[in-house]
């Protein structure tokens, strides 16, 4: 009788496996009316730097006390809140948008500095947004610091564009690619980053999707049209999707990257781990 019972329990475990296998789901993001969304981030970046060069101008840089290579840590935390008002009649929700937390700790050969201070403690953005994820700004306030205010924009068009589904319904084992291109304000810089991540669909626990993700990361930096830079990069991770909420909940990834560039005669190298985690709470 167990021995039934077992063979009846793997059957309907088997069927089971094969009806996920063979549903099809429409993803979209998207944000719901009267809602609090709390996101909160976390990043931790391991870099050795090593700096080639003529003697004499290393042997300067060893002078001033910098020890070579250079090891750097780095761990940033990040809290966001998100506040979606009544849906109105022109089919827009009204949101705002506040930075929390934004907290830096830095160690670079052993010499750690924090910086708890958050520069956009009083800033509030407000905007809209058709229920699509996508977000359209209004307004920053609390901040006169036009710079500031770029930032916070670029920061939000960074979130809008961190995944967009196909617009046909996915199964288990289907997969889909996303280019993100990024153009870093570094002053006296242009700095080109391209993030190709292959999203695939791996399983579906009732209202959970479950993706694994696997990265590219390719670089161009130069510096006042004289010196040059490359860098190169692999990652991988895994993202959880709540279909109903229509967000990504939670998101892990794991990179490693490489990069060089030559400045003022000297060529720099450096080695990259990068750990961020991403949580969304829905309230």
């Amino acid at each position: 009788m167990n021995y039934y019972r077992l063979f009846l329990l793997l059957l309907l475990g088997g069927l089971s496996q094969l009806t996920y296998a063979q549903k099809k789901v429409l993803f979209k993001v998207a944000f719901a009316p009267d809602k609090t969304y709390k996101t909160t981030m976390t990043n931790l970046t391991d870099m050795e730097m090593m700096v080639k060069g003529d003697s004499a101008m290393i042997a300067q840089i060893t002078a001033g006390g910098m020890k070579l290579p250079i090891m750097m840590q780095m761990h940033q935390d990040v809290a966001t809140t998100t506040k979606t008002g009544t849906l109105r009649a022109d089919k827009k929700i009204p949101l705002t948008i506040t930075y929390d937390k934004l907290s830096i700790t830095q160690s670079v050969n052993g010499q750690e500095n924090t910086q708890n201070a958050n520069p956009f403690a009083n800033a509030v953005i407000e905007g809209t947004t058709m229920g699509d994820g996508k977000i359209a700004i209004d307004t920053i306030k609390g901040v006169t610091d036009e710079a500031l205010k770029a930032a916070l924009r670029q920061m939000v068009n960074g979130i809008q564009a961190s995944i967009k589904f196909p617009e046909n319904e996915l199964k288990i084992g289907d997969s889909f690619d996303q280019e993100l291109p990024m153009n870093l304000p570094i002053p006296q810089a242009d700095m080109k980053m391209t993030l190709l991540t292959k999203y695939t669909l791996k399983e579906i626990r009732g209202n959970k999707a479950i993706f694994d993700l696997k990265q590219n990361i390719t670089m161009d930096m130069s510096i006042q049209d004289t010196n040059k830079g490359k860098g190169i990069g692999t990652g991988t991770g895994a993202m959880i999707f709540d279909i109903d909420k229509k967000i990504a909940e939670q998101s892990n990834s794991d990179i490693q990257f490489q990069f060089e560039f030559g400045v003022s005669g000297m060529t720099m190298s450096a080695n990259c781990k990068a750990k961020t985690n991403v949580k969304i709470d829905v309230e």
